[in-house]
């Protein structure tokens, strides 16, 4: 079986779709951290997209189209902000304190998409309880919310724990941050 990368290489729209429907979301949160427009934040993601199928070529492995990804939407933000002509000084602090936290929102992302794939594959239930879990709910009312018992829920969220930790066992210092 070929990679996502290789069969992107290769023109497979298919396999390119696949990975536009992973990271234009996450292309547009990692944009939001330094724009304040929604509008302006898809551009970026569609723009940075756009601009790797069109060098997909040059690219061997996910490691590098996801730098890449990353970098070509950190300069299209930076290029937004010039030309809103920020007063330079701003701009300068600005581009201090984004430095800073791009590493962190990079991985904070990437984070974000292997925990979410990973709880996709959850059994349908199971994979419920997770998603509510996260949205901050209590047993109590995922048990409410899916008219199971609360002693249901518990075993559940167990079970699932134990196949999640399962899966990003690889990527366990992701989790750390």
């Amino acid at each position: 079986m070929k990679s996502i990368v290789e069969a992107i290489r290769q023109g497979d729209q298919a396999a390119f779709r696949e990975l536009f429907e992973d990271y234009y979301p996450i292309l547009c949160v990692f944009a939001m951290k330094y724009l304040c427009d929604e509008e302006q934040c898809k551009d970026v993601a569609q723009d940075t997209l756009l601009s790797y199928w069109e060098k997909r070529e040059d690219f061997e492995d996910i490691y590098k189209v996801k730098g890449y990804l990353y970098k070509v939407a950190h300069n299209h933000c930076m290029n937004i902000l010039k030309r809103l002509k920020i007063g330079e000084q701003y701009l300068q602090e600005e581009f201090s304190e984004v430095e800073e936290s791009f590493e962190k929102e990079m991985i904070r992302q990437e984070t974000w998409l292997l925990v979410r794939k990973a709880v996709g594959t959850l059994p349908a239930q199971m994979r419920r309880v997770i998603e509510l879990t996260m949205e901050g709910n209590k047993n109590a009312e995922i048990a409410s919310e899916l008219g199971i018992a609360e002693g249901t829920v518990h075993a559940l969220k167990k079970t699932a724990y134990k196949k999640l930790r399962e899966q990003l066992k690889d990527h366990f210092y992701l989790l750390l941050f």
